[in-house]
């Protein structure tokens, strides 16, 4: 096989593990590129090349950078995969199942230790989710808040209780992060647990 087929199935496989990762459908994809469904199942499919300009709007999509679209898919040089014991509740009877596993690959997940007793999780997102916690950044400051915006453009958020307002000027200094997506508790001191 020729170093360019290789180069080809790469982006191939990386096309499709960043659309299943995500949950997403081939015509949604497709709409994102301003293509037809089949258009976009050529890319995937190594019968169409992708266009530089497709690959970079793909790559801003995903929030990741053009390597993690042309690199190796199956080098293994870090594997960001938490598997955990699982049990599940049926019936009122506890059964083990199928463990559970967090896979970071593409390192999207975004960390906030609040204290030694609970950790925050985001997605990463540059992309304002009205009625959900961002993680963002506002005048070189990272802040954890929900963001309300008015009709002008204006705006606010919470840090303490305390109300932070924003002009429309200003809100063009929010920087989103992430999204909140879950958080972890803790209910006594594990060493090392995290």
């Amino acid at each position: 096989m020729q170093e360019d087929q290789v180069k080809l199935l790469f982006i191939c496989e990386n096309l499709r593990r960043l659309r299943l990762a995500h949950g997403l459908t081939y015509t949604k994809v497709a709409e994102i590129l301003n293509k037809t469904r089949q258009a976009y199942v050529n890319y995937e499919n190594g019968l169409r090349h992708i266009t530089i300009i497709d690959l970079m709007a793909i790559a801003e999509f995903y929030n990741v950078s053009l390597d993690m679209i042309t690199g190796n898919p199956y080098h293994t040089k870090n594997v960001n995969e938490l598997k955990f014991t699982t049990y599940t509740l049926d019936n009122g009877e506890i059964k083990k199942t199928f463990p559970i596993t967090i896979s970071t690959i593409l390192d999207d997940v975004i960390v906030l230790k609040q204290n030694d007793l609970r950790l925050d999780f985001f997605w990463k997102s540059n992309y304002y989710q009205k009625n959900h916690v961002m993680l963002f950044e506002y005048f070189d400051k990272v802040y954890q808040s929900k963001v309300y915006y008015h009709k002008d453009g204006s705006g606010s958020f919470f840090i303490n209780d305390d109300m932070i307002t924003f002009t429309k000027t200003q809100a063009e200094s929010i920087f989103y992060l992430g999204i909140h997506l879950s958080h972890l508790t803790k209910e006594f001191n594990i060493d090392n647990f995290f």
